[in-house]
């Protein structure tokens, strides 16, 4: 018998389409679901960078209104979760942290003013358009007196008592001011990317090292401070072994997180997450960032990393840049791929593939679906989610070089369409 579905295709001009499907006529070499019920998906979301916000000032204004709904309303992409950054990121416009006060160990110098030119302002815009939005933040570097070379781009922290307790009160300091900015910091993340020394904000820490921090430092502060925002082993980068299990493994450390998050390498090391720490909770902290060039290749590339992350255990799926000028290049020299980009010369606002991919999800997988298991030949290019409501969202992307026939089986129900080559599909079933 056939299904009542809403076929929505996005496919090289970027617009969404209405397509007919038929009954599936060859079952066995169908996608079908499996029944196993996986992880609830909280929501979806992007990174609030100061780049970003004036690559938005630049755009005409309408174009600006437009987009900004697009991303948080909830009947369009319904993001309501963002990252914000404590100090600079790599797509801030300059170095900064929240206390450049050499020795300032009492943290009176502890200030989030720049916050409020530029990333708060962003935040608001999401606040306006999403009731329940939440945040997490975490750091790309200390204050560069914290670490033992005192620049904000390469070195580690100073291991020492005195250092770890004040940066450990400079993470609790941030989560009040952003508090008295009526703005709640769900999670704290304790380090950016962990194994990157790299010219722009960074700082490396061992797995040995932030057990330490977390276990005797941070994970105590957090609690003394009557904080309910959670803290959680992220952003991992790298290794299960050399890492999450480094941390993971001391009982103590362990018991004041709530959980993990992946980004870039990390995608190596989820899955053995997820076997060996079910209780923990999982979630993807930042899409890979590409090269600048917005291509339709890469947005298929990003799927794939989106299956990945889902299929083991992730309750969120976070982009990186939504906002950047035409060529995306930072501070510090290096080109990414962003939602949206804005010509600075005309203001002109253009969408790019990578949103058309978040909105084929996060616009039809609601908060609190379940991610399903799935099994047959289209199990690689697919994703599956049941909806609280009951409905069920089929994201399918055909890769190849050519069209190629989708059939779907759900008990006696089935339908089958034809998927042009390089094109995503969301398929919607009532």
């Amino acid at each position: 018998m056939g299904v009542k579905i809403r076929h929505i295709a996005s496919y090289e001009g970027n617009c969404w389409k209405e397509e007919r499907v038929e009954e599936a006529k060859n079952p066995a070499d169908s996608l079908e679901l499996t029944g196993v019920k996986k992880q609830k998906v909280l929501g979806f979301g992007g990174c609030f960078s100061e780049l970003g916000w004036e690559a938005l000032q630049l755009a005409n204004k309408e174009e600006r209104e437009t987009f900004l709904e697009e991303l948080f309303s909830k009947d369009k992409c319904d993001f309501n979760v963002g990252r914000v950054p404590i100090g600079a990121s790599d797509f801030s416009l300059a170095w900064y942290s929240c206390d450049e006060a050499d020795g300032d160990y009492d943290l009176k110098h502890f200030n989030i003013e720049r916050d409020k030119q530029y990333t708060i302002p962003f935040i608001r815009e999401a606040q306006k358009r999403q009731k329940d939005f939440s945040l997490f933040a975490s750091p790309w570097s200390p204050p560069t007196w914290m670490k033992t070379m005192k620049v904000c781009n390469y070195g580690t922290i100073r291991m020492e008592d005195r250092v770890l307790k004040t940066y450990a009160q400079y993470f609790i300091k941030f989560v009040k001011a952003y508090e008295a900015e009526g703005l709640k910091v769900a999670q704290i993340h304790v380090q950016n990317e962990p194994i990157s020394d790299q010219k722009f904000p960074s700082c490396v820490w061992t797995g040995e090292k932030l057990r330490v921090f977390i276990r005797d430092y941070i994970g105590p502060a957090l609690k003394e401070a009557g904080l309910d925002t959670e803290l959680w082993l992220g952003t991992i980068n790298t290794t299960f072994m050399d890492y999450a299990n480094t941390v993971l493994a001391d009982e103590k450390a362990r018991s004041y997180l709530t959980g993990v998050g992946f980004q870039w390498a990390g995608k190596y090391a989820i899955e053995q997450v997820e076997e060996s720490y079910p209780e923990l909770r999982l979630m993807q902290t930042e899409s890979e960032c590409g090269d600048g060039k917005n291509s339709w290749a890469y947005m298929e590339y990003i799927f794939t990393l989106m299956r990945i992350y889902f299929n083991h255990g992730a309750e969120r799926y976070v982009y990186w840049n939504m906002a950047l000028k035409d060529g995306g290049i930072s501070t510090w020299g290096w080109c990414q791929n962003s939602l949206c980009t804005v010509n600075p010369e005309t203001g002109e606002l253009k969408y790019q593939p990578e949103f058309y991919l978040m909105k084929h999800l996060s616009h039809f997988v609601k908060e609190g679906a379940r991610v399903l298991g799935m099994k047959g030949h289209w199990t690689a290019n697919s994703l599956a989610f049941e909806n609280m409501d009951g409905s069920i969202v089929l994201v399918v992307n055909n890769n190849l070089d050519y069209d190629r026939q989708f059939e779907f089986v759900h008990g006696e129900k089935s339908f089958a369409a034809e998927l042009k080559a390089h094109s995503l599909h969301t398929f919607l079933i009532q």
